[in-house]
């Protein structure tokens, strides 16, 4: 069985007692894709599009938030980061600039819906998964509610509100260890839903 992992950075580790490694374990399965940090839904889309050529038996996606800018880089262009990194190039000058002085939410939102339903619509003939790395619950909405309902998808919380049960390090020297931003406890949570949901 192969197993793909498409998404941001709830899924982008994948090494030993994280959801995605317990997951390809129960499954007996190899892992041919895993999670990018930063990742953009449209980045996430052209991922699953190269994927599907691979033939995988399972997709399980980690779709990010509305508001992260798409750009042919495909470098980490979300508000906070292009802010921190200003003055670092003229590519992450541009992504500050563009949310300073250009950004329109509701394009973003209504963008976020197509991008996400497209990437269940190429993925309809394999077997799927869609969690939710945000939802508006956290976020909030300016003129679209980008909350999206589909086949396979678990709704009740996203990964982030889950995540926030999940923070206390999983040692004892005061390192945070919280791959997939959550200690393994957490992940052992997300593991359970998506084993349950594959039932």
């Amino acid at each position: 069985m192969k197993i793909a992992f498409i998404g941001d950075s709830f899924c982008a580790d994948t090494g030993p007692k994280t959801w995605p490694c317990i997951v390809k374990e129960k499954l007996n399965a190899t892992q041919i894709w895993k999670g990018v940090h930063g990742a953009n839904q449209y980045t996430i889309l052209k991922h699953a599009k190269k994927i599907i050529n691979l033939a995988p038996d399972l997709i399980v996606f980690t779709h990010t938030d509305p508001y992260r800018l798409a750009n042919r880089h495909d470098r980490a262009l979300g508000a906070r980061p292009c802010q921190m990194h200003k003055d670092i190039d003229k590519i992450w000058k541009a992504g500050h600039d563009y949310y300073e002085h250009l950004m329109d939410f509701g394009f973003h939102e209504l963008s976020h819906i197509c991008l996400v339903n497209e990437c269940y619509k190429i993925s309809d003939e394999i077997k799927t998964i869609h969690l939710f790395s945000f939802s508006t619950n956290e976020l909030g909405y300016r003129d679209y509610n980008w909350d999206i309902n589909m086949p396979n998808s678990y709704n009740e919380k996203s990964l982030a509100q889950i995540s926030y049960g999940y923070q206390t390090p999983d040692n004892d020297d005061g390192w945070k260890t919280l791959p997939n931003h959550m200690n393994y406890a957490g992940n052992k949570t997300v593991s359970d839903i998506v084993l349950e949901m594959l039932k």
